[in-house]
């Protein structure tokens, strides 16, 4: 049984507004990681929100180390910080938004072609599930009556 005394601490958000998909951060990995875990600082896309400062979102890392060759990674176009970056698709991570940091410059967004670039590598990088014939669909749960799938749109403008 766990003691309450070694929860981790609730860190006090540093943003002022929830972020969003296709939001792009810095990121404070844990400086604990366990290679190839993700460490340091480091800039992230937002690619799923809870739509709150107190919650979790779920990110792609990004290095800028070169990843010529990387099946999984995709050089951006749009960086946080100017230098050449690229998304590593298989890594989705979920942090604390208290971990995330805008940068110095001003809130950024990646590019709808490069968010959907990042979207359609990571979709191909999970596990297929033979319930979805199209990986785009997302089955509408009901015990009732069946219904059309709902449609996933990878811009993430919502």
């Amino acid at each position: 049984m766990t003691n309450d005394d070694d929860k981790p601490p609730r860190v006090k958000c540093r943003l002022t507004m929830a972020p969003k998909v296709r939001d792009m951060y810095w990121c404070d990995f844990p400086k604990d990681a366990q290679l190839p875990e993700f460490w340091k600082r480091r800039p992230v896309i937002v690619i799923a929100t809870d739509r709150t400062l107190s919650g979790a979102v779920t990110v792609v890392p990004c290095s800028s180390q070169e990843q010529i060759g990387k099946k999984w990674a995709f050089r951006l176009t749009t960086t946080i910080d100017g230098a050449a970056s690229w998304a590593i698709c298989d890594k989705p991570t979920t942090v604390a938004v208290s971990r995330l940091t805008p940068d110095k410059a001003g809130k950024r967004r990646a590019s709808r072609e490069d968010f959907t670039a990042v979207m359609a590598l990571l979709y191909r990088w999970l596990p297929k599930s033979p319930a979805l014939a199209n990986p785009g669909e997302i089955p509408k749960k009901t015990d009732e009556e069946p219904s059309k799938p709902l449609k996933f749109d990878p811009a993430g403008d919502s």
